[in-house]
């Protein structure tokens, strides 16, 4: 007793912190809007302002909340923005005649010049802002060479197919170079008439090659190592996205070539990932320029997989042939073999697409980026070895077959669209499945479940404009109306109602908690199959079936996951990683009968899934139940319109495993429709059967112990050909019966029993057996013996046994009478 009161005790109290805890966030929530709300008002103020200097002297873009650290003055900052310098003349000139281009986009000038006057430096640039021509055009302009470090083979590619037609002389180096090729790069990088310009090199090259930094010493005392460019530097922190161990490792570059300025680049970081890349590559008080996130240009839209077809290909070819005939696109997946599954499908729809992966031949993929990049082919279905850095100014659209991994890594695929400033897509399908998909592969990261559960969260909102979404979790501040519509939320309208979900909070934990006390772990698609009705049938019976349709009931199983009263449990093999649901932190807090839990939720469900929820019915600020008074169905399932039926009528309500329900109810009437093989014989003698549905009465089912079959009904058999004579009620069970006697007599009165007894009892007969009633409540199991005697079943054998026996024996002999 005493280890009971403490445990009560220990729950109690875990329950109030937990309910603190809910109060904190609660006001931390309520915080981060007001803070919201008061950084856009000052970013109104100081876009009015000629020359917006934040309070502190570091430099801060329009629409940022990220400031940067410089040791400069606000005033040597904004020196740097002049065209007076020595070298100014010369990088103008070849802004024009190499690069094709009249004038500089914001901060490109200015971090040019800090680059040029010898300075270290971050750029945080979104994608497609140019980034690239801040170490490029400055390596035109240096003596000597810029060593480039790329994460990504096709980023190098797409940078030497790029300088090449501006003529800007650039090498690379990596795993797939010849020792011709790299004999002769080593030799040009101490050259001092420097055949390149640009040197493009991974980080396991600058980590594991001896002999690339013997040459880097080597033209560093020459005066030939005009910088360094860490490209796609948020690789270097393992707080980010696409985190790369071998980035850690070029804090060398630093310590070993003081003098040599670092340029670190990057479309996705937040201001903690800055600051830790900074330490990393041993640069702690650089200065960092950051430029607002948004692309106006860019539309961004989530749209839902059909839950009972998550397959989108088809979905995906469809749009791509109405909306964007003959248009570069970019068609994201997850895996390697979606990669190619997808091409293929896409391939058989009159789409010219081509996959591409890190496991295909280098010679492949630069075949597929170089046929794209031309427009021979319309589409790459790539995982994300094709991005960063992907620099196709033409691209109309990208689409994700799957959801990204963060909001990090959708941010930076979506980019490639759209970078000559016209209108271009960038659309996500999202299914339930892919959630726990994805979940497997980031379990090792530091923060890939919470960067994961973000992007979740990013997919599943209907209130908040998609850019509002972004600029939150990059630290910066957007207001809804810089938009203009370019979101499906913002040009949809966020017509949503505040639901409460209590009580399917409370189911879904019933069904976690009850595969946890028969110690089972019960994966997320097992956890929405059964409360929808479905899957194995003992679990059925033990639980409360939901009335919502599947696209409500996984936006409700995903809520909860994504508020913690459910958590993800993960179980690890040789081959693979399993993903399972199980009680979060917050689950205890349901116990309270006070607590709720409130859901977001469209009138009108994505896809037509959903009979949506009429105007005028309530406010957005309403809190309403998830059902309708006429308690909507899923008309998919008749399983789940008979239970729904049930509870609506008082019938029987379903025992718990502990504590089989014994209290007598209210009579209820349940209609049986039974079909029954009627045969005839020919005049050739043979034998034909003939289905015909017959109905039985009503059956009462009664608090008395007596048999539930419904009295036998005479038939009629036929007779000439015609139906005419009687057929007797009961006829005996023979050892060896002809083929027409099994059908006609003996096999239809059993089928027609066995039917009608499994409407009212499939419950109670497939979980209630005789070994576990025999003992315990003996009076049951004879009241659930008792509408089997006229059956001739054999004694002793259990009741699910003997009726699965009967169902399979009457099937055979009804499959063998139609061959």
């Amino acid at each position: 007793m005493a280890c009971v009161s403490l445990g009560d005790e220990m729950q109690a109290e875990l329950a109030s912190i937990e309910l603190e805890l809910e109060e904190v966030e609660q006001q931390i929530a309520s915080l981060l809007d007001r803070q919201s709300e008061l950084n856009a008002q000052r970013t109104r103020l100081l876009k009015s302002l000629p020359d917006p200097l934040s309070s502190d002297g570091t430099s801060q873009s329009p629409g940022s909340s990220q400031p940067s650290q410089p040791r400069l003055s606000k005033q040597e900052l904004q020196s740097y923005k002049n065209a007076d310098f020595p070298w100014s003349k010369e990088v103008q000139d070849k802004l024009g005649a190499m690069f094709k281009l009249s004038k500089f986009r914001p901060l490109q000038l200015q971090a040019i010049n800090l680059s040029m006057s010898g300075k270290d430096l971050f750029l945080v640039m979104p994608t497609g802002r140019g980034k690239s021509l801040c170490y490029q055009l400055p390596a035109v302009c240096s003596k000597g060479f810029t060593l480039v470090i790329t994460p990504l083979v096709s980023l190098m590619e797409d940078q030497l197919m790029y300088l090449e037609s501006v003529g800007v002389p650039s090498v690379c180096l990596n795993a797939s170079s010849t020792k011709e090729h790299a004999r002769s790069v080593l030799a040009g990088m101490i050259d001092k008439d420097s055949p390149f310009k640009l040197l493009y090199v991974t980080p396991e090259k600058v980590a594991k090659s001896k002999q690339l930094m013997a040459k880097l010493e080597k033209a560093y005392n020459l005066g030939l190592l005009a910088r360094f460019a860490v490209d796609e530097v948020h690789c270097c922190s393992q707080w980010g996205h696409d985190f790369r161990p071998d980035y850690k490792l070029l804090g060398i570059l630093k310590r070993q070539f003081p003098k040599v300025p670092l340029l670190g680049l990057t479309a996705t970081a937040t201001s903690s990932v800055v600051k830790d890349c900074q330490k990393m590559l041993c640069v702690p008080d650089t200065t960092t320029l950051t430029a607002p996130f948004n692309r106006p240009n860019l539309y961004y839209e989530v749209r839902y997989k059909d839950p009972l077809n998550e397959d989108s290909v088809s979905q995906i070819a469809s749009l791509i042939k109405s909306r964007y005939k003959d248009q570069s696109g970019i068609v994201y997946v997850l895996s390697q073999k979606d990669a190619e599954s997808v091409s293929t499908e896409l391939q058989k729809n009159g789409i010219s697409a081509q996959p591409y992966h890190a496991n295909l031949e280098p010679s492949y993929k630069s075949r597929v980026h170089k046929q794209w990049t031309n427009k021979k082919i319309q589409v790459v279905v790539a995982t994300v070895a094709f991005g960063m850095g992907i620099d196709k100014a033409d691209v109309r659209f990208v689409i994700h077959h799957t959801i990204s991994k963060s909001i990090e890594n959708y941010y930076q695929e979506s980019g490639r669209a759209g970078r000559d400033d016209k209108p271009a897509d960038c659309i996500v399908f999202y299914g339930y499945q892919d959630i726990f998909r994805i979940a497997t592969m980031v379990v090792m990261d530091h923060t890939g479940q919470q960067k994961m559960h973000n992007m979740v969260a990013y997919c599943q909102s209907v209130d908040k404009c998609r850019r509002s979404t972004i600029a939150v979790h990059f630290d910066e501040v957007w207001d809804d109306e810089d938009c203009n519509q370019m979101c499906d939320i913002c040009r949809q309208g966020n017509d949503y109602i505040t639901v409460d979900i209590t009580k399917h909070a409370r189911e879904v934990l019933q069904i976690v908690n009850l595969a946890g006390s028969l110690d089972e772990k019960v994966t997320p698609l097992k956890v929405s199959e059964t409360w929808l009705g479905k899957g194995p049938a003992k679990r059925r019976q033990m639980i409360r079936v939901t009335t919502l349709s599947r696209v409500e009931a996984e936006a409700v199983i995903v809520h909860l996951l994504l508020l913690g009263y459910l958590c993800e449990d993960y179980s690890f093999t040789p081959y693979t990683t399993y993903c399972y649901l199980k009680p979060g932190r917050k689950a205890v807090l349901l116990k309270s009968e006070s607590h709720s839990v409130t859901m977001k939720m469209k009138r009108a469900i994505p896809g037509g899934q959903d009979s949506p929820v009429e105007p005028g019915d309530v406010t957005s600020a309403d809190s309403v139940t998830l059902l309708d008074v006429n308690d909507r169905l899923d008309k998919t399932d008749k399983n789940h319109q008979n239970q729904a039926r049930k509870e609506r009528e008082g019938c029987t309500e379903i025992p718990s495993r502990d504590e089989p329900d014994l209290r007598e109810r209210e009579p209820a009437v349940v209609e049986v429709d039974v079909e029954i093989n009627f045969t005839e014989i020919d005049e050739a003698g043979k034998v034909r059967s003939e289905p015909k549905c017959v109905a039985s009465e009503p059956l009462k089912i009664t608090p008395k112990r007596k048999s539930t079959t419904p009295k036998r009904r005479r038939r009629q058999a036929p007779v000439g050909g015609r139906v005419g004579a009687s057929v007797p009620a009961t006829p005996p069970l023979i050892s060896s019966p002809s083929r027409v006697s099994i059908i006609s007599d003996t096999a239809a009165e059993e089928l027609y029993d066995l039917r009608s007894y499994y409407n009212c009892q499939l419950r109670r007969i497939n979980y209630i057996s005789h070994e576990h009633l025999q003992e315990a409540h003996p009076g049951v199991l004879t009241c659930m013996r008792e509408p089997f005697r006229n059956l001739r079943l054999p004694f002793g054998s259990t009741i699910t046994k003997s009726a699965r026996d009967l169902w399979t024996r009457v099937s055979i002999r009804r499959k063998l009478i139609q061959r």
